[in-house]
């Protein structure tokens, strides 16, 4: 465990200290790691009631964002069109945002990472000082399946030619669509402070965030 190499003498108590393995299972240690499997099947076992009830909650608190993003964007659609590109059949969501009005892909790409910005990771600064943390994708020029991308950008009052293979006006044209990504793997989202959920809090912050990023972006 403790490797002198070409050493011969003690290692020092403080260096001892600082080597994990004393204290932690080590996965590659064939029996921790059958240990490890066997004690998480005794507390979440593979069936219905197990880890196929938190699924279930997962799966549930995306048909409620789902669901509230219709409702999201009807409120939002006088600053921006709010659309999810794909119905969700996991519990992964995905959001593509455009001011109002715009109809450069280049420009609604750059509103969405302004918006991105406030939910990325600072490392920085605390998660903790996140009030949400977010991600994002993008759906490539090219790999949309049929007319997917044609149907994506008339919802977001896209024009049709500002989204091309090879860019040459990075004002106006990009080769990909950005969106937020969410995936809501947390089963307790539905049960938030004050009998609120989180998603509704999400929506209000991301609300938020929207009017305060807008300004630099008309």
């Amino acid at each position: 465990m403790f490797d002198l190499g070409e050493r011969e003498h003690r290692v020092p108590r403080r260096e001892q200290l600082h080597k994990l393995g004393q204290y932690i299972l080590e996965g590659s240690k064939p029996g921790a790691a059958a240990a490890a499997v066997h004690v998480t099947h005794q507390v979440l076992p593979l069936d219905q009631d197990g880890i196929g009830r938190l699924v279930r909650l997962t799966l549930r608190s995306c048909e409620r964002f789902w669901d509230s993003a219709k409702v999201m964007a009807d409120r939002l659609s006088d600053r921006v069109a709010l659309v999810v590109p794909f119905e969700p059949d996991s519990n992964l969501i995905c959001l593509a945002l455009n001011p109002a009005g715009n109809g450069d892909l280049a420009r609604m790409n750059a509103f969405s990472r302004d918006v991105f910005a406030r939910m990325r990771v600072d490392p920085e600064r605390p998660v903790q000082a996140k009030t949400f943390i977010g991600s994002y994708t993008s759906l490539q020029k090219g790999k949309l399946p049929g007319g997917q991308a044609d149907r994506i950008l008339t919802e977001l009052g896209i024009d049709h030619d500002t989204f091309v293979t090879a860019p040459t006006d990075p004002g106006r044209e990009a080769d990909h669509i950005y969106l937020l990504r969410h995936t809501l793997m947390n089963p307790w989202l539905l049960d938030g402070p004050g009998g609120r959920s989180y998603i509704d809090l999400y929506w209000e912050y991301l609300e938020a965030v929207i009017d305060d990023t807008l300004p630099r972006h008309t």
